[in-house]
């Protein structure tokens, strides 16, 4: 069943090092979005992108 199933869902397979990066930005962005990142680990991330 799961391999009639996989035939007609389009899976893209991209390798590790897209998906990585591209769901903990998107984690990152949601907990940003619904304020559950405490402002000091903003601070931090601002202070380590700045140089």
């Amino acid at each position: 069943m799961l391999s009639s199933l996989r035939k007609h869902v389009a899976v893209p397979q991209l390798p590790i090092r897209v998906w990585f990066p591209a769901v903990s930005l998107t984690a990152f962005g949601w907990l940003l979005a619904h304020d559950l990142i405490h402002p000091v680990m903003i601070f931090l991330l601002q202070l380590y992108l700045a140089f």
